[in-house]
């Protein structure tokens, strides 16, 4: 399961996980904030992106954490 913690801010603690995202019902990865974005089906491949160092969109919907693209260095158990 990937799971990253947000580290600062009002709602450090939080834990974020991968976010399906409405619109195409797919998973974003991108190498850059401004994109492109590219959409994943499977989240079976998002490892893969992980490795060559795309950024994932996680979030939180229950705990009101909107999505936001992060660094593979601060998810965990993709490796």
């Amino acid at each position: 399961m990937l799971v990253a913690i947000v580290r600062r801010g009002r709602k450090s603690g939080t834990q974020l996980f991968p976010h399906l995202y409405k619109e195409d019902g797919r998973y974003h990865v991108s190498l850059t904030r401004q994109g492109p974005h590219i959409p994943l089906a499977d989240d079976r491949d998002i490892p893969d992106y992980l490795a060559n160092g795309y950024l994932l969109g996680m979030s939180n919907l229950s705990a009101n954490y909107k999505p936001t693209l992060i660094r593979p260095s601060s998810i965990r158990g993709w490796e």
